[in-house]
């Protein structure tokens, strides 16, 4: 972002003169702070981003002040400007401002009679708004993509096509917003009227500003012809959309990455889960070292790789083989500490070593096991039983089946878990997405060692994680599962489902 591109975002922002009846408020972004160092340029920070705003003159340096410490009028500013260095410098405070928001460090509060309606939170630099609307506010309703929520004592209202969060100080905005969507103009609501419509407010000679500067930011859009339904935004479901923006950098001002918000709140949970208290079952182990010298070569492997949907019912999977596959895939192989946390090590990669996913056998028809729903202990490569078949392992069971369209019941589903707080604990905003990067990493090596011991295996792209919860007696919001892979001995005959 450059100086030079000040005026053309600055129209993306509420402005003073919209209406007579509301005025703009500045502040800084509650997380921005500034520093001077010894040669006198002035830098601004806020979370992860920072700009050199250079050598602020006095004046400049009291206006900056002035607006860290409260929501502030352009004359308040003028004021302090002129007391400082006179007329001759009022001239540097539209600068100042412009450069202020082109680099998102602005907050703007809209207010009416003194009445805080709504505050303009800036999520990073400022760019034009892909749904902006900026003809006529009679016909408007709610982006698709828009989000109401708590935030503090308050109300936010957000989307990810947006960068600013809107927070709403008065109620009766909620009211106002819901009835966009529920009325047209010419249907009645119970308080005061513009032209032809009306609104659920005590101060409607406010509202087309209002509805102005969100529209402007594609918080709302026209009821009819929005771009919306260009393919690039149909395309998207608003909490695919949302999750596609909220945990990455750049559409949220949220804490990101390594910062331990579980400390105070809790300790790490252990690089490997404690144990069951159901009956074991001692898996066989793997032979590395033959391995190492009679495996098939990676190459071949990978390009070998098929995901088969057929089992071999009449010649089933074996125990041997199942504690084979486990302990080449998923095993976990020593413990280390990283700072705090503990950290696990496996075959498979792993974002700081957390290794949060766990893996729930679901046996229907395994030569040397009892059916039932098991959890692998990756320490002790052993077996736990947690529930014996019933009605939840029957929708479990079938809802693999149906997914992956199989003739009969898979062998066995391998269901992927994970133990949230492990990830969470350590990674703000990114942690969800970083696990299901680890879902797709444990997914290509179980395909891997699956193909290398001549077995049939498929990855699902769904399951129904209540029906889990409600077989393994675990809490969803703890540890649900969030992925699902099917394993058996593979038939001999084409599988017509075969590549994918």
């Amino acid at each position: 972002m450059t100086d030079a591109d000040a005026p053309h975002f600055y129209r993306n922002f509420p402005r003073a003169d919209v209406s007579a009846s509301v005025r703009e408020y500045l502040r800084l972004h509650p997380s921005a702070r500034f520093v001077a160092d010894p040669s006198g340029t002035t830098r601004i920070f806020a979370g992860y981003r920072g700009t050199v705003l250079g050598a602020l003159s006095p004046g400049l340096t009291a206006a900056l002040e002035l607006l860290a410490t409260r929501s502030v009028d352009r004359d308040d500013l003028l004021d302090v400007v002129r007391n400082q260095e006179g007329e001759p410098a009022l001239l540097k405070v539209s600068e100042m401002l412009n450069r202020l928001r082109a680099g998102g460090w602005l907050s703007v509060t809209l207010k009416t009679n003194g009445t805080p309606l709504l505050t303009f939170r800036p999520l990073g630099p400022a760019i034009p708004a892909v749904l902006e609307h900026t003809g006529d506010t009679a016909e408007l309703r709610l982006s698709r993509f828009a989000l109401l929520r708590a935030e503090g004592s308050g109300i936010v209202l957000e989307s990810p096509l947006a960068h600013v969060a809107v927070e709403v100080h008065d109620p009766s905005l909620v009211g106002l917003l819901a009835s966009l969507s529920a009325q047209h103009s010419s249907e009645a609501a119970p308080h005061g009227s513009v032209g032809a419509r009306t609104y659920p407010v005590e101060w409607p000679e406010a509202v087309p500003a209002v509805l102005s500067a969100l529209a402007r930011h594609g918080l709302l859009v026209p009821r009819t012809n929005s771009v919306e339904g260009e393919l690039r935004f149909a395309q998207w479901s608003p909490h695919e959309l949302w999750f596609h923006s909220r945990t990455r950098i750049g559409r949220h001002d949220l804490p990101y990455g390594g910062t331990y918000p579980g400390r105070g709140a809790g300790d790490p949970l252990p690089a490997v889960r404690p144990p069951f208290d159901g009956p074991t079952v001692k898996l066989p182990r793997a032979d590395l070292q033959a391995l190492r010298r009679n495996d098939r070569p990676l190459t071949e492997v990978l390009e070998d790789r098929q995901s088969l949907r057929l089992h071999n019912d009449a010649v089933p999977l074996t125990i041997t083989q199942l504690g084979e596959f486990l302990y080449r895939s998923a095993r976990n192989r020593g413990r280390s500490f990283d700072g705090p946390q503990q950290v696990g090590n496996r075959p498979y990669p792993s974002g700081g070593g957390t290794y949060e996913l766990e893996i729930y056998p679901l046996i229907n028809r395994v030569d040397g096991l009892e059916p039932g729903l098991y959890h692998y202990d990756p320490e002790e490569h052993r077996l736990q039983l947690l529930a014996r078949p019933g009605p939840a392992l029957t929708r479990l069971t079938e809802m693999s089946r149906v997914t992956a369209q199989m003739p009969s019941p898979p062998q066995v589903t391998l269901l992927v878990t994970a133990r949230f707080g492990r990830v969470m604990w350590k990674y703000s905003a990114m942690g969800y997405a970083l696990l299901l990067k680890h879902v797709g990493v444990l997914y290509q090596v179980m395909y891997s060692v699956a193909t290398a011991m001549g077995l049939a295996s498929c990855g699902l792209g769904g399951g129904d994680s209540d029906a889990f919860a409600t077989a393994s007696g675990l809490s969803w919001e703890t540890e649900s599962t969030v992925g699902e892979f099917l394993l058996g001995s593979r038939e001999t005959e084409r599988d017509d489902g075969a590549r994918a």
